[in-house]
């Protein structure tokens, strides 16, 4: 259902961005009227980076027998602790991956490896370290208790314990885990497929040439289609659209109907030629959430949904359009990926400034920083000029920091929250 005129939120100008939503309200409403795309079976080994779509239990005992966790000797001891009971005939060796052919009884071991399966009878592993052998006896240097070093059976993982929840994005660590527990296959969320799609006269696809000397490259959607790479969605890249409004609606329409997301650039204003949010509004079934927020940079951005799939529309200065994009866009494709996500800019450090800063009071700013770690502590200075029209910054900034709404001053030494966009270098020798 489309929402009443009260409840849309227009955009009012750059000077009036205080009048605009909160960013909080205005991705709280995106997010709200996003589903997770749907399901695919994988093979396991294949599932780096992708999001688990159920949650995923061991159908095995880790480990399926009880197993030394040294180098040593795998013995049957007694309960006492004479001097006799430290004396032990050894007869025979377990090598790991082998299934042990041998019972022990009482004051008898055999040698074994780190891994190495337990046999029947054994009940301890001495570390080679405080055994001494000679003539087919050892002898232990110290005190030897029941259970030691032995890793019993599915004392590390459980069968039928849950390993994985649903909502995981796997990492390395993760492919070995399900490799360990034996599952060849898992079921994921697909990647999602994001249409994107710039607009405007002025622009020219960087790949192609320019077809005037006044025209400038459009770097946006190389930009859009890489995060999207990052974010492992699958970019389809529409191309520029002139300034048409029959050509951006027909652009918009393949974009919302052949893909499960649509970006948009250079569409989100109010100039006499900008018919992105006309031609967007015109098409049955988009519905139009937010029109201006209240941030710095990219306060035209708008929001919309059509039939369940997000719609953005950045504003076309690149700073403008990045920050839009890691506000709103990367917490939708999160959530579309099926990634357990509460929006936003996650993970967050903090770091402290040492640079001053004005904001303006009911403004959530996004800063572009250099983060360097010095003894031990992260510290920032911003970027500048910090001017949304300058793109020096995108060679200098690894790190967003981000300034609320009610705190309008940075003063040297005060601690902020950064969202991480590169490497942290060291500032000194330590």
């Amino acid at each position: 259902m489309q929402e009443s005129s009260e409840d849309h939120h227009h955009y009012h100008g750059v000077d009036n961005v205080e009048k605009h939503i909160s960013v909080d309200e205005a991705l709280s409403k995106l997010l709200k009227n996003i589903k997770p795309v749907k399901s695919e079976l994988i093979k396991s080994s294949d599932g780096f980076n992708r999001v688990l779509f159920r949650d995923v239990s061991s159908p095995i005992d880790v480990p399926t027998r009880a197993r030394s966790t040294r180098d040593g000797y795998a013995l049957r001891i007694s309960e006492s602790n004479d001097s006799e009971s430290r004396r032990f005939k050894l007869v025979g060796d377990v090598r790991i991956g082998t299934s042990p052919k041998i019972r022990l009884s009482a004051q008898e071991a055999v040698r074994v490896a780190t891994g190495s399966y337990i046999p029947l009878g054994a009940n301890s592993v001495a570390m080679v370290e405080y055994v001494q052998e000679s003539d087919g006896v050892i002898e232990i240097q110290r005190e030897q208790k029941i259970g030691e070093n032995i890793l019993r059976k599915g004392e590390d993982i459980t069968r039928k314990s849950s390993v994985l929840k649903k909502g995981t994005r796997l990492r390395p660590h993760h492919v070995a885990l399900l490799a360990q527990i034996g599952l060849r296959r898992i079921q994921v969320f697909q990647r999602p497929l994001v249409s994107v799609l710039s607009t405007g006269d002025e622009l020219f696809d960087v790949f192609k040439g320019r077809d005037s000397e006044t025209q400038i490259p459009d770097i946006n959607r190389p930009f859009i289609c890489s995060m999207l790479e990052a974010l492992n969605a699958r970019p389809f890249d529409l191309g520029i659209a002139r300034d048409n409004f029959r050509a951006i609606k027909k652009k918009i329409e393949r974009g919302l109907k052949s893909s499960d997301a649509l970006i948009l650039s250079a569409g989100s204003s109010v100039g006499e030629r900008d018919y992105a949010l006309k031609a967007a509004a015109s098409i049955t079934g988009v519905n139009i959430l937010v029109h201006g927020v209240a941030m710095r940079p990219s306060s035209p951005t708008g929001l919309a949904v059509y039939n369940g799939k997000p719609f953005i529309l950045l504003p076309g200065f690149p700073t403008s359009a990045f920050m839009s994009f890691f506000v709103f866009a990367r917490p939708a494709i999160l959530k579309m990926s099926g990634e357990k996500t509460d929006g936003g800019f996650e993970p967050l450090i903090r770091a402290e400034m040492i640079d001053s800063y004005e904001g303006k009071k009911g403004i959530k700013h996004f800063l572009r920083v250099r983060v360097s770690k010095s003894n031990g502590n992260y510290v920032a200075t911003i970027v500048k000029p910090t001017d949304a029209y300058y793109s020096s910054w995108l060679g200098k900034a690894n790190g967003i920091a981000v300034l609320d709404e009610d705190r309008t001053t940075i003063q040297v030494g005060d601690q902020v929250d950064i969202f991480l966009i590169g490497e942290v270098e060291r500032a000194d020798n330590a």
